[in-house]
């Protein structure tokens, strides 16, 4: 019995395990909801999403508690190009879903995402109540402002007519606790 001996050190690189590359197809991934809340029209809103490694999705939706007389809800995905924790670069503006009527809204997408930080948007011309998580309790990298108190979790900006989502996503948004439930459907992962 003696020591085997391999060449290069391949064998010896430590492997990191990070969890947040699981994925399930066939299962939404975004922002959560616990409670609700009406959303104010006309101001774009805009949830954290890590994508831990490239998945394509299929899905882009939101659920829709309380309904808001001929209104409209209008969905896209923002990337963080320079990892600042801000959206810039608008990657899919998916259309609008009716807000008229109660529960689950979706529109059928076709995109894949390498892995990356992005943020889930919507501006509506309605008021609708939206299911979000007012008080999330996860660590996100937008991290918790100028002052101790809690982490941002998603942005918002207060003045934004409905309508296309503008490309880039505007300068100068609040960073708030909430969290609202917009998802994206995985349907393959890389």
């Amino acid at each position: 019995m003696g020591i085997e001996v391999h060449e290069g050190l391949e064998l010896w690189r430590p492997r990191i395990f990070n969890e947040w590359q699981a994925v399930r197809t066939g299962s939404y991934y975004g922002g959560t909801g616990s409670n609700t809340q009406q959303i104010a029209n006309n101001r774009l809103y805009a949830t954290y999403l890590a994508v831990a490694r490239g998945v394509t999705v299929d899905r882009i939706g939101t659920t829709v508690y309380e309904a808001a007389a001929e209104g409209h809800l209008r969905m896209g995905i923002y990337r963080d190009d320079d990892l600042d924790a801000y959206p810039e670069s608008l990657v899919l503006d998916a259309g609008a879903v009716d807000v008229s009527t109660t529960g689950e809204k979706a529109v059928s997408i076709d995109l894949h995402l390498p892995a990356g930080i992005y943020f889930l948007a919507f501006v509506s011309d309605a008021m609708p109540k939206l299911w979000l998580n007012s008080d999330p309790r996860w660590r996100c990298p937008i991290g918790q402002g100028a002052a101790v108190g809690y982490y941002c979790n998603a942005w918002q900006v207060n003045s934004h007519a409905y309508g296309a989502l503008p490309d880039p996503f505007p300068s100068g948004a609040l960073g708030m606790n909430d969290e609202w439930q917009i998802a994206v459907r995985v349907a393959a992962a890389a």
